[in-house]
């Protein structure tokens, strides 16, 4: 069937698919990959002679540079001499010393533009040559501030002034304390002495070579016509003059409509200036064509890869046919038709191994599906199992709710059983208290009757009780030093015993200490079923029984107060105290059951299985 345009494939799956194609190509690659490989390696033999001419180019420019910042340090050598004479001065007494030491160095020196002194300020003192125009900057020049700022020598950039451009060297006069008082400086002439005779050497041909500021601004050059201009490629120089960084490459963006250059940049060290050059991109040996006879060459390749090519293809697509039409019969599930024999070669012993699949893959299909269907009973009968497994986890879930529920209200309880006692009890205890302690206090310093501090101590003694009493509803200290059954009884006692019921303890004596998670759960169901005792019940004596053997722990409390329905659920005050006891009894693995009816008492008694200790801790049997 032919393919819809949507489904027709790209070149590159028609290059996959067809191996006659694959032939025809890798069979002229084959042709034409040493001829390649060939000029790839003229080539770049060519751009490694690229390279070579670059680097000397970016070599020469540092030369350059390396020679004018020779030349700029001597000049501010001189001006370093002239800082530190004694005849330089700024009072009326030295002026003239200092204007005569000014022209004798101005005469003898390379600052033939002129010579000055500044004060403090920036402001001219003296100037070399003292015509009616000035040669010094101007005072608010950022590097005449910064010389008087921290004493560094500087070297400006061009500096444009009406209608003059100069550049200026400047270095800081310091009195014999060290103080800065001034600036000593000249203007220098950039583009003469050698400089322009050095850079005119330095290209040759169409070339150019500049000197720049850190503003771009050339100060000399081959061709004098581009002095005081800013070149095509400034606002790239500007960030190599400021980062004092050497580069060489080729610039073509810069050079729109006009033939590309190769710049290269070396920076000064002592003065924010550049030596740039920039010399046609033609020069460089890549530049030149290709013989034509290399392609002519190449295209001559093409027939005999092409010959080859043919013959490969004949003697390979052949048998690969035969072998194509097999695989795909078998991929369409035709198992049972035999692949023909195809010789000795390596496509022969391929339609063998082809053969081979066959026949394995008939077989394995036939064991795939015996075996699919014993797997499909065996998945229903899990999906049973799953499904009853998930249905009790949905069970534990909806317990798991309930008990976190009971937990929360429980906790709630507590804290609001606290607060009220806080608040009903020692609050008000404390309340009385400070009043009866302000009472004192004043009558104290009113020299008024003696207080009554009996009666104070005793209300504070009666305070400190209800707050030791709350500390040890929360956690009693007995539990953790004597154990469960000292903490019950003790429990019993304050709770029921001080209400004036009978409590009676018949209590096995133990042997081993049972496991902190056990006993901790067991004091919380016994304290709350003594409370609901106290609270509720109006009983007037109960009985306690604990009883420990190999396997469980049995407790019982017991009472003969008015008694009630378990089985009720009255909305003003829910059962949560019994829940939590059955849930904590559940948690380890035990029960509660709780029996009981209206004017007949009830019976709490909880069962909690133990596990046998390896290490059992002694504990004091009750009398």
């Amino acid at each position: 069937m032919t393919p819809s345009g949507g489904d027709r494939p790209s070149p590159a799956g028609r290059f996959r698919q067809s191996l006659r194609l694959r032939v025809y190509v890798l069979m002229t690659v084959a042709v034409l990959a040493p001829a390649a490989l060939a000029g790839s390696f003229a080539w770049s033999r060519l751009r490694e002679l690229d390279d070579e001419w670059m680097s000397a180019r970016e070599d020469a420019a540092a030369a350059v540079a390396e020679r004018v910042d020779e030349e700029i340090t001597a000049d501010l050598l001189s001006l370093q001499r002239i800082a530190s004479s004694p005849q330089l001065g700024f009072d009326t007494e030295h002026v003239e010393s200092a204007r005569s030491l000014l022209r004798a160095t101005h005469l003898h020196s390379a600052f033939l533009g002129g010579m000055f002194l500044l004060d403090a300020r920036g402001r001219p003192v003296v100037e070399e040559p003292g015509s009616g125009r000035s040669v010094a900057p101007p005072a608010d020049l950022a590097e005449v501030q910064a010389v008087l700022r921290d004493g560094k020598p500087r070297v400006t950039g061009l500096v444009l002034s009406r209608d003059e451009a100069r550049v200026y060297a400047l270095v800081a006069v310091a009195d014999w304390h060290g103080r800065l008082v001034g600036a000593v400086g000249g203007v220098v002439d950039a583009a003469g002495g050698s400089r322009s005779r050095v850079l005119g050497d330095l290209v040759r041909r169409a070339g150019q070579a500049d000197l720049i500021d850190a503003g771009g601004r050339v100060l000399a050059s081959s061709d004098r016509a581009r002095v005081r201009t800013i070149g095509p490629c400034a606002h790239r120089l500007v960030e190599l003059v400021a980062d004092k960084r050497g580069e060489v490459g080729r610039c073509r963006e810069c050079h729109r409509g006009g033939a590309a250059q190769v710049t290269a940049f070396a920076p000064l060290a002592v003065a924010p200036w550049g030596v740039v050059t920039a010399e046609p991109e033609a020069l460089l040996p890549t530049a030149r064509a290709i013989p034509q006879s290399h392609a002519v060459f190449a295209l001559a390749l093409l027939p005999l890869a092409a010959l080859y090519a043919w013959g490969a293809q004949r003697s390979v697509t052949r048998p690969v046919a035969v072998l194509t039409g097999a695989v795909e019969r078998i991929a369409a599930g035709g198992l049972d038709e035999r692949v023909p024999e195809l010789g000795g070669d390596e496509l022969g012993r391929l339609g063998r191994s082809v053969e081979h699949m066959r026949a394995s893959l008939r077989d394995l299909i036939a064991f795939v599906g015996r075996t699919n269907e014993d797997l499909e009973r065996r998945v229903q009968a899990r999906t049973r199992e799953l499904a009853a497994a998930n249905d009790q986890l949905r069970e534990r879930d909806e317990q798991r709710g309930r008990l976190l529920r009971i937990v929360i209200t429980a906790q709630e309880d507590e804290r609001k059983r606290l607060a009220r006692e806080l608040h009903d009890e020692t609050t008000q205890s404390l309340a009385v208290l400070a009043m009866r302690v302000e009472s004192a206090d004043s009558a104290l310093r009113s020299g008024g009757p003696q207080p009554r501090l009996d009666e104070i101590k005793a209300l504070a003694v009666k305070t400190l009780e209800e707050v030791h009493r709350l500390i040890l509803d929360l956690r009693p200290a007995v539990l953790d030093d004597l154990g469960l059954f000292s903490a019950l009884r003790w429990y019993a006692e304050r709770q029921l015993a001080s209400r004036g019921i009978a409590v009676r303890c018949e209590i096995q004596a133990l042997e081993r200490r049972l496991p902190p998670e056990v006993e901790i759960a067991l004091f919380r169901i016994g304290q709350e079923t003594m409370n609901n005792i106290a609270r509720h019940a109006q009983a007037e004596s109960v009985l306690i029984q604990l009883a420990l053997d190999a396997r469980e722990l049995r407790t019982e409390f017991e009472d003969d107060g008015r008694g009630f329905d378990p089985s009720s659920s009255p909305q003003d005050r829910p059962h949560y105290g019994l829940m939590g006891i059955r849930e904590r009894a559940e948690l380890l693995g035990g029960c509660a059951v709780i029996d009981s009816a209206p004017g007949k008492g009830t019976r709490v008694r909880v069962t909690v299985p133990l596990e046998p200790q390896g290490s059992p801790h002694p504990e004091e049997s009750p009398g």
